[in-house]
């Protein structure tokens, strides 16, 4: 595998390990919103919030950033 191959794969790894936590966290967030609403509770106490969400993005956004860099690297001078 040559290395544009390689930083290809490491930026779809980092997508998708960026946007799976992320989108979980806001289908649980949404959740615990409609359930806080049905019950009666206007404001929203506690619960997973913007900060969980970057926390478990944060891998996925540093593997797509070192692939990106990689693919820089690898690619011949004009």
């Amino acid at each position: 595998m040559n290395v544009q191959e390689g930083a290809r794969r490491m930026r779809r790894a980092g997508v998708w390990l960026a946007l799976i936590p992320a989108c979980w966290c806001a289908l649980v967030l949404c959740i615990q919103i409609a359930f806080m609403f049905r019950a009666g509770i206007g404001a929203i106490a506690g619960g997973l919030g913007i900060s969980e969400i970057l926390i478990a993005a944060t891998p996925g956004v540093l593997l797509w950033i070192a692939g990106w860099i990689v693919e820089g690297f690898a690619k011949e001078p004009d």
